[in-house]
């Protein structure tokens, strides 16, 4: 090899060497200013989250003395909030990692969703101080490399099948790909931030079932007592006949935390009218409240029950195929064997 090759070849390597060095320290600098100005948000001085999609109602998370609200923009009602989805998001976008940076070019912003067509999520403090925002876009599944295509060693090290959205901060060009869906977070609607539960009830405290039928068809179950001499000590009797136990733990497990498939909100519980069937839970003492009382009608689609209880200002939607299946059954399909 000549003087000249050699120095061609020292001068070609510095540059490649030095091209690398570049490209790694200007990734590893933006994703840091990524984390630290976006992602290190003190969660416990979040009071509220706005969350903005186009072509939706804007939704508003507030945090309350016992738990948080959700309020959509459109109206001054306000709904008790679903506190694990509520958890979740709070958990998940402070703690992105920053998997590599797809682009720092404005006019690639709508390849990846990060446009006007993505969806903002706002931190807000006290006063309503932004503490944080990020602008969240698509997600799509990584596919496997094609065997021609060259892959650098980070590459190779994610999986194919690993979901892959893309995100940035309002006020910056630079895009991210971070290795998880946040689907959960951005298509969630007004309904489906709220909080579902009509109750909830440790299932040993329930005692006796009263289920009113149309007609003659109405019983009562109850948890044998030391009377019952042919029943086990756990097992649930109605008028002297043990039941399946099965059976009636699918019913319990169903009434101790009902919860709404949706809401009627144009129904008010003072205007459905008589119920068409009546469920009443006796609870031991330590319960507190002695009754929990929930109330049928059919909805006109035949789909649901709209459900009305106690203490409850909602008219919850329940999926009739869900509750003809496990509760409102007559007494003799409690009655069949193991």
């Amino acid at each position: 090899m000549t003087n000249a090759t050699k120095t061609l070849a020292i001068i070609f390597a510095g540059t490649l060497a030095l091209a690398l060095a570049t490209s790694w320290s200007w990734s590893t600098t933006s994703s840091a200013a990524f984390q630290e100005d976006l992602l290190a948000v003190d969660t416990s001085a979040v009071q509220a989250v706005r969350i903005e999609h186009p072509g939706s109602p804007t939704v508003r998370l507030e945090k309350i003395e016992d738990g948080w609200s959700v309020v959509p923009a459109d109206t001054s009602v306000t709904y008790s909030a679903n506190s694990n989805a509520v958890r979740q998001l709070l958990g998940t976008l402070p703690t992105l990692q920053v998997s590599a940076v797809a682009t720092r070019q404005p006019d690639k912003h709508p390849r990846y969703g990060v446009d006007s067509t993505g969806t903002t999520i706002t931190m807000l403090g006290a006063d309503d101080r932004e503490l944080g925002q990020l602008l969240v876009g698509r997600t799509q599944i990584r596919r496997r490399q094609s065997g021609g295509q060259r892959q650098n060693p980070m590459q190779r090290r994610r999986r194919p099948g690993t979901p892959v959205t893309y995100v940035r901060t309002p006020d910056r060009p630079d895009v991210y790909s971070v290795e998880q869906s946040l689907r959960s977070l951005t298509n969630r609607s007004l309904e489906d931030w709220r909080d579902k539960q009509i109750w909830a009830l440790d299932r040993s405290r329930i005692q006796r079932i009263d289920v009113r039928y149309p007609a003659d068809s109405s019983f009562t179950i109850r948890r044998a007592v030391r009377s019952d001499t042919s029943a086990a000590p756990d097992a649930w009797v109605s008028d002297g006949d043990t039941l399946s136990r099965s059976d009636v733990s699918s019913m319990i497990e169903t009434l101790s935390a009902p919860e709404a498939d949706g809401f009627a909100e144009r129904r008010t519980p003072e205007a459905l009218g008589e119920p068409l069937y009546t469920i009443r839970l006796h609870l031991s003492q330590q319960e507190s409240g002695s009754t929990r009382t929930l109330r049928l009608r059919p909805d006109s689609a035949g789909g649901h029950y709209l459900a009305t209880a106690d203490d409850y200002p909602y008219v919850a939607e329940l999926q009739t195929s869900r509750w003809d299946r496990s509760v409102l059954q007559g007494r003799t399909a409690f009655l069949r064997g193991e």
